[in-house]
């Protein structure tokens, strides 16, 4: 099959490591894959490490109108050259884009619309209407806030739509058990045995350890955590914490500010770069904060801090409830109050035993329930089924592993 994945994006989030591992993993299985992104930025630049694809010099985020106008014309050739199944678009200017290319020249396309990017529920604005009620095919969405919104404002039908949530790579999460001591650590909660990846950062042995891996962006709650981390130090004073990240619209050298005034900057340790080891890293920590007041559609950092034992404290946005609600992981709670986060946290590590009985039960559900290879199964299968419908006949499965056959480059494909 023929597969368009298309997001209009240069920066990095869940959203675009979901569109990223999703066409990687759906052109290992054989398909033929072009990744269209902006031009320059991180999100292409990924695409490009993961082995993909890329379309080059299409950029759909242009407003101009005459760059709309010209890029229309470079999205219908690029239908004529590569004669994609199906476009997967993953951000709003695409879906425009895309539904609009579709209704002039490609009826037999199929157009999903998939949603992890933005948690806000779809506009009701006519051309929104138009463009999900008679141009796309299939609404996919990671969490079920999204999936109501759809039903309930813009009146999809349930054969329109379909959650398919992210996934973990089983082999990296559930590889080496480094600093761990079977399910729990020594104490009742993992993470305090073996900390060779914590000692990389200068961070205090034998202490517990809560971790907040989030990029450094206002929605990601980091205020209100750092409110939180005031009150819990007052219940537990040995307590450390760990930001993981990497700068966005704040950067190290503020956190630093912020705990000097909090008189924390003993009890903080801000890590602002790629970490390649991260799992043996979470697996060293006690706990997991997502202390977000938006975002989370897809909430990547909850999936790994489960899939390395740890139980979590998050805060009620996107699609954090869906798996919260799973098991005893855990505790959520409201966004946006950090007397709620802090008390959290405290009665976590107030009972380490049954933290880290909690820990053991989300790590045994994510890596048994959350596997890429069972989200690539289920998007294979909508595939086949969307695709069959817009053309009115069975398209035929590929045998497993049948690798691609692509000619031309995709560059000359959009000298049009």
């Amino acid at each position: 099959m023929k597969i368009i994945s298309s997001i209009a994006l240069d920066g990095r989030s869940a959203g675009s490591w979901y569109a990223i591992e999703t066409a990687r993993r759906l052109a290992a299985r054989g398909h033929q894959v072009l990744f269209l992104s902006r031009p320059s930025g991180k999100t292409i630049e990924a695409a490009r490490e993961a082995g993909l694809r890329v379309v080059e010099g299409l950029d759909l985020e242009e407003k101009a109108p005459a760059k709309i106008y010209r890029n229309l014309r470079r999205v219908i050739g690029l239908i004529g050259e590569f004669g994609p199944d199906a476009v997967l678009a993953h951000w709003g200017e695409d879906h425009t884009m895309w539904g609009l290319a579709k209704a002039m020249r490609a009826p037999k396309l199929a157009l999903i619309r998939v949603r992890a990017l933005d948690p806000k529920p779809p506009k009701r604005h006519p051309l929104s209407i138009w463009l999900h009620r008679r141009a796309t095919d299939m609404v996919v969405t990671v969490n079920t806030r999204l999936y109501s919104a759809y039903q309930s404002r813009l009146r999809i039908p349930p054969e329109k739509l379909q959650i398919i949530e992210a996934g973990i790579d089983e082999a990296v999460w559930a590889g080496g058990q480094s600093g761990r001591s079977g399910p729990s650590g020594p104490s009742g909660l993992s993470g305090h045995s073996g900390r060779g990846a914590l000692e990389e950062f200068g961070v205090p042995a034998e202490k517990p350890v809560v971790v907040l891996l989030a990029r450094f962006s206002p929605v990601k709650g980091h205020r209100v955590f750092l409110s939180a981390m005031t009150r819990i130090r007052r219940q537990h004073p040995g307590a450390h914490f760990l930001w993981l990240g990497y700068p966005s619209q704040y950067d190290a050298a503020m956190f630093k500010r912020w705990f000097v005034e909090g008189n924390l900057l003993e009890s903080v340790t801000v890590v602002d770069r790629f970490i390649p080891n991260v799992h043996d890293v979470l697996r060293e920590c006690t706990l997991g904060v997502v202390s977000s007041i938006g975002s989370e559609s897809v909430s990547r950092s909850l999936l790994e801090y489960f899939a390395c034992g740890l139980p979590a404290v998050a805060t009620d946005v996107g699609g954090v409830a869906d798996l919260m609600g799973r098991g005893d992981f855990g505790i959520m709670v409201r966004p946006d109050d950090p007397a709620a986060l802090a008390e959290a946290v405290i009665a976590l590590l107030d009972e380490p035993k049954r933290a880290g009985w909690r820990g053991a039960a989300a790590r045994d559900y994510v890596r048994e329930h959350c596997g890429w290879e069972k989200r690539i199964d289920a998007w294979e299968e909508l595939l086949y089924r969307v695709v069959s419908r817009v053309r009115g006949e069975d398209i035929p499965r590929m045998n497993a592993g049948e690798p691609p056959e692509c000619e031309g480059t995709v560059r000359e494909m959009l000298d049009v």
